[in-house]
């Protein structure tokens, strides 16, 4: 059997499927092929409670906010981006992943000549 570093419980391994895991293969050092890929049955099995607690961190999040709303403030815009960026995971052609990132990106091209603050705010406020 083969083994590999566990990424949900650090310091442990877990065993690999049959046949190797396609997921962390390319560039990973773990010494699978390039060519190998894990079927469906084998990416829930290795991926779906960690992507259910993900998804139950984002529910409780929203949750929150919901609750510091105080009927006055408008909705900021790192919000309206979370939404948009919900709203396109029911897409089902394979490309949630980029509109995720897209609904959180700049689409402008042109450079600013000064940045509005010190640090990133994780969602393009649209000015």
């Amino acid at each position: 059997a083969q083994f590999a570093p566990h990424a949900a419980v650090p310091g442990s391994f877990r065993k690999l499927p049959e046949g190797g895991c396609g997921c962390a293969t390319r560039g990973s050092g773990l010494g699978f092929a390039d060519t190998d890929v894990m079927n469906r049955q084998q990416i829930l099995d290795l991926h779906f409670l960690e992507a259910r607690s993900k998804l139950i961190d984002i529910a409780a999040f929203l949750d929150r906010v919901d609750r510091g709303t105080d009927g006055e403030t408008p909705e900021d815009f790192r919000l309206t981006a979370f939404r948009k960026a919900l709203a396109g995971l029911a897409q089902a052609d394979g490309n949630r992943a980029e509109g995720v990132l897209l609904a959180f990106s700049d689409p402008t091209t042109e450079p600013i000549a000064k940045a509005p603050g010190k640090g990133a705010v994780g969602a393009w406020p649209g000015k």
